[in-house]
């Protein structure tokens, strides 16, 4: 009976033994978890908050860029204008200086039929 006894209290310190070991070895593995997680979890919130400040930069940097081309649009609005205005006089005073222009052989025909006349009403 005694050699009974000791089985059974030789198998329960063995059990015991390996539930210390167990407990031992679980709180080891929670703790480099826990720690994993908080060191997880403080790069993923100063990976956010980084990812958020570029997020404002580059909206400040859109919205400058739309102001930029709403300008630039206008500018080119007016210089359309502009340059149409000037297409406009540039005609106006084409027709006005040259296109009434005689050539150079024009001009010396009638001043030869000029010369002939007054030759002849002499």
């Amino acid at each position: 009976s005694q050699e009974a006894s000791k089985g059974i209290v030789g198998i329960l310190e063995v059990i015991l033994s390996d539930f210390e070991r167990t407990f031992a070895t679980v709180t080891e593995q929670e703790g480099e978890a826990a720690e994993a997680f908080e060191t997880f979890k403080s790069e993923s919130e100063a990976d956010t908050k980084i990812k958020e400040e570029l997020v404002a930069t580059k909206e400040g940097e859109i919205a400058d860029i739309e102001a930029e081309l709403t300008d630039l649009a206008d500018e080119m609005k007016e210089a359309t204008e502009s340059h149409k205005q000037a297409l406009d006089q540039l005609e106006v005073l084409h027709t006005m200086c040259v296109a009434g222009e005689e050539t150079y052989e024009e001009r010396v025909a009638k001043r030869q039929k000029e010369i002939e006349a007054l030759k002849e009403a002499h």
